[in-house]
């Protein structure tokens, strides 16, 4: 049975003028997977910093259960950038880290200095890390950081660009294995395939799991309970993401419901009024109150919703066209030989891993890159709407209302119409008193919303959106979907979001080392075909195998390799024996040098050993069922 480990009550938190929390009381149990819901400026992030410690509420009490250990992942990273990584992702206080820590930092000074001195602190903390059984953590950071896409543990920190960094702060949290994850926004600059890796571990993870994030498909595997927050108010929801929606729907369906009875009521009340002051007064008082309650109840939400409309421009003959293009970026070949002419109305959407070259291919589409091999051709009546990945120009001091009449005092809509900055201001949720904000104030979503109004404002009919989806909440990205549905000109899209690719496009550019291939169909398409794939090799090898196993037992050249391979094993294994007894009893006076020697040479042994107890597995089993 599942145990309550944090406690929360009464908790109360107000940002400005507006309530985070107005008076709640919750639990949150060992186990529970949580997805945590609501719109940009809601107070998520303040929630999950108030849960971690980082922020007080204004009142109430969060009471953790005795010995329960906590791991936040905040939206951007705070790390020191004169770290490596390894001292970031073994930074807890923890004693396995803070040995593995010194362990990592012994290496560093050896190579600097082999001294006597510090061959024998490095042999010392060997023979501890070995004690203990440290090794195995070590193992476990680096299948992380190869998840990652890191392979230098060395490497600073200073070093790495902002996706790196939260995916290194994203390692470090995993590492702790804590009782409870606070995670903000955690599929953030992961790559498709990792977010699945890390989508199944997850939902397999022990302990507690509170997350916010956009990415769809990812909440609706993960979580088993919805935590969503309107207007101060937190609300919990048994069931994943789909259950919810359906729960939602019901409640719209009773609220609309219980608002036609009230307006039936209120017109068969405001009758009774309309009679005259005679009638009125053969009424108990308690009746006229109740018309005035019915007069300012309504069941129906009053929230305003995102309004994306903008006028759109009609395209020449020739679109894009992209002829033999190829780009290498240092040694790294990213692009080959790449050509697609645009078609009328085409929906893009852009995948591969991380680094691969997909947010380069946009700059040279739009010009910020030129030095490249090929031609890329833009139509004379092409306009780009370019979404980048990284905000550039945010100055935290400029006031939200300057932000977008420095480029735009006034803006052209669908319906032919011309706004203010302040209307469209109105229209994308920034209220009178927000427009005089600093932009300095606004949460990461926030500052998204109002990216995308600036990005959009001049009209286009050629998007390019790039990551569009990092912090943006689900209702704004439900919008931004219904428009890119109504939108009649061309569209491509990098996004990791697989929900998002699948409403919004219907063919894709697949990075493949540095080729591009094409696919007709969405993300889901693409996943259907390749696990198809992926099941008939599978399915062919395995028949493959019972055919070999079923026609042949051991030839007698395979007698001979078996018995030769068991020699082996065993010469291997006494000379491993005999390495590490010379480690233990001369470590002391062993240089640099020599000890290196020593471990290249395990290393090299141990991977013979291991090539041939695969052999020695495979000969065995075709033996044993010969027979």
């Amino acid at each position: 049975m599942s145990k309550n480990i944090v406690s929360v009550k009464d908790l109360k938190k107000r940002f400005l003028e507006k309530y985070i929390c107005k008076k709640e009381t919750f639990g949150i149990f060992s186990g529970e997977k949580i997805g945590l819901m609501g719109i940009n400026g809601c107070g998520k992030t303040t929630l999950l910093k108030m849960l971690y410690g980082e922020i007080s509420p204004d009142s109430g009490n969060i009471i953790f259960r005795k010995n329960i250990s906590v791991s936040y992942l905040p939206q951007i990273p705070n790390i020191d950038p004169e770290k490596n990584i390894y001292e970031h992702i073994y930074f807890s206080d923890h004693p396995d880290f803070r040995l593995l820590r010194a362990y990592y930092k012994s290496v560093l000074e050896m190579k600097k200095n082999s001294s006597k001195t510090n061959r024998e602190r490095h042999q010392k903390l060997i023979k501890e890390l070995d004690a203990k059984d440290i090794w195995k953590i070590e193992i476990k950071a680096k299948s992380f950081l190869t998840k990652m896409g890191f392979h230098d543990i060395y490497e600073k920190i200073a070093h790495l660009s902002g996706g790196q960094k939260r995916r290194i702060d994203l390692a470090r949290v995993l590492m702790n294995q804590p009782d409870i994850l606070l995670l903000d926004e955690p599929t953030n600059h992961l790559d498709i395939d990792t977010i699945e890796w890390f989508q199944n571990y997850l939902k397999n993870y022990y302990g507690a799991v509170l997350f916010v994030t956009h990415d769809r498909y990812f909440l609706d595997s993960v979580s088993e309970k919805i935590m969503e927050m309107e207007a101060g108010n937190i609300r919990f929801y048994q069931g994943n993401y789909s259950f919810f929606l359906k729960q939602k729907e019901m409640q719209k369906i009773d609220l609309e419901r219980k608002e036609t009875r009230r307006q039936a009521q209120l017109k068969k009340e405001i009758k009774w009024l309309q009679r005259g002051a005679k009638a009125r007064t053969s009424k108990p008082k308690d009746h006229v109150d109740r018309v005035k309650e019915l007069l300012d109840k309504s069941y129906i939400s009053s929230e305003r919703e995102l309004d994306i409309s903008f006028r759109s421009k009609r395209m020449g003959k020739t679109i894009l066209n992209i002829k033999d293009v190829s780009k290498t970026f240092g040694n790294k070949k990213l692009i080959n030989r790449f050509s697609h002419i645009f078609q009328k109305n085409e929906r893009i959407g852009i995948i591969g891993p991380n680094g691969c070259g997909k947010t380069t291919l946009l700059k040279m589409i739009t010009g910020d890159i030129d030095d490249f091999e090929g031609q890329i051709k833009v139509g004379k009546n092409t306009e780009f709407a370019y979404f980048k990945q990284q905000i550039e120009d945010f100055d935290d001091e400029l006031r939200v209302i300057d932000y977008i009449k420095e480029v735009a005092p006034n803006i052209h809509t669908a319906d032919g119409k011309v706004h203010s900055a302040a209307e469209m201001l109105e229209r994308f949720l920034f209220d009178q008193k927000m427009q005089r904000s600093k932009l300095g104030i606004l949460s990461g979503g926030e500052k998204k919303r109002l990216y995308l109004l600036r990005s959009l404002i001049f009209g286009t009919n050629f998007i390019i959106l790039d990551e569009p989806t990092n912090d943006l909440d689900i209702r704004t990205l439900e919008i931004l979907e219904d428009y890119l549905d109504a939108f009649e000109g061309c569209v491509i899209v990098v996004s990791h979001d697989r929900y998002f690719l699948d409403r919004t496009v219907d063919h894709l550019f697949i990075f493949e080392n540095d080729k591009i291939r094409k696919f007709p169909g969405n993300y889901s398409d693409y996943l259907l075909v390749k696990r198809f794939q992926k099941q008939e090799k599978t399915e062919v090898k395995s028949d493959n195998n019972r055919q070999h196993r079923r026609n042949k037992g051991l030839s007698y050249k395979e007698k001979l390799t078996l018995a030769k391979v068991e020699k082996t094993i065993k010469e291997i294994e006494e000379k491993l024996k005999i390495l590490a007894e010379k480690i233990d009893l001369e470590a002391s006076d062993l240089t640099a040098a020599e000890f290196q020697k020593i471990s290249d040479r395990q290393i090299e042994l141990n991977q013979k050993l291991e090539d041939l107890e695969t052999d020695w597995l495979k000969l065995k089993d075709k033996e044993s069922n010969k027979n």
